[in-house]
């Protein structure tokens, strides 16, 4: 191995090691209670060496964001691809969501503190043709993401790619006959969206009604999938 290799190695594990550092005290202690300082402390380097390798916090934090959104796509991408039909892709995306939800919930938990607004990150429209979701052309340019980060612009690119599977799911439904020619893609994707970030956050007080009533978290999840299949499913006139 050259000198140069080496060096190279040396340089990708420090950098490996500062991120593994980072992603323990940011998924244990949340954004606003870990510094630089406790990161160098933990990975038992100068808070000046981290900054030959994250330009400062919100880098690092916006990493970690990134590790875990391609976990949930991939999650999503792997059982859609095994559903047949378009109403079963809907359920199979829903239902990578909510086991991401149950495997990885500091993920979610810090992925929705970056969605909350403490980083004023701003989206412009995605997309310029609701009709044409099969493209995936309306979401070629990231430009449109105000952030220069690559790792911003990586997690809107992976949540533009959750959009489009959740469009393009729809519309198979629609094509395939198995659900409703009325239900609007675009519409469908952003109410199930919604569904489906309010459900990673139950208000403790509505999980003991659920709880009281011999509802767990799996059986509310698939009662809510059957609700949803009904709501847009499209039905036999005979």
């Amino acid at each position: 191995m050259s000198i140069k290799d080496r060096r190279e190695r040396e340089k990708e594990k420090r950098r490996n090691d500062i991120f593994a550092a980072a992603e323990k005290l940011f998924l244990s202690r949340g954004y606003d209670d870990v510094s630089m300082n406790d990161i160098a402390q933990e990975v038992e380097l100068s808070k000046a060496t981290l900054y030959l390798y994250f330009d400062n916090k919100d880098e690092l934090f916006f990493a970690i964001v990134l590790r875990g959104t391609r976990i949930l796509n991939s999650m999503i991408r792997e059982d859609v691809k095994k559903a047949k039909s378009g109403i079963d892709k809907v359920s199979a995306f829903r239902m990578a969501y909510h086991n991401f939800n149950r495997d990885y919930s500091d993920y979610i938990r810090i992925y929705n503190y970056f969605q909350s607004g403490r980083f004023e990150i701003a989206y412009k429209e995605s997309f310029k043709d609701e009709k044409s979701f099969k493209s995936k052309k309306q979401y070629s340019d990231l430009s449109e993401l105000q952030s220069a980060s690559e790792y911003l612009n990586s997690i809107h690119e992976m949540r533009i790619e959750r959009f489009t599977i959740m469009c393009n799911s729809v519309q198979d439904g629609i094509d395939d006959g198995t659900i409703r020619p009325d239900v609007d893609p675009a519409e469908a994707a952003v109410l199930l969206s919604s569904i489906s970030k309010s459900m990673s956050d139950i208000p403790p007080d509505h999980r003991k009604i659920l709880e009281k009533r011999g509802i767990d978290r799996d059986k509310f999840v698939r009662d809510v999938e059957n609700l949803i299949r009904h709501m847009i499913m499209s039905y036999d006139p005979e």
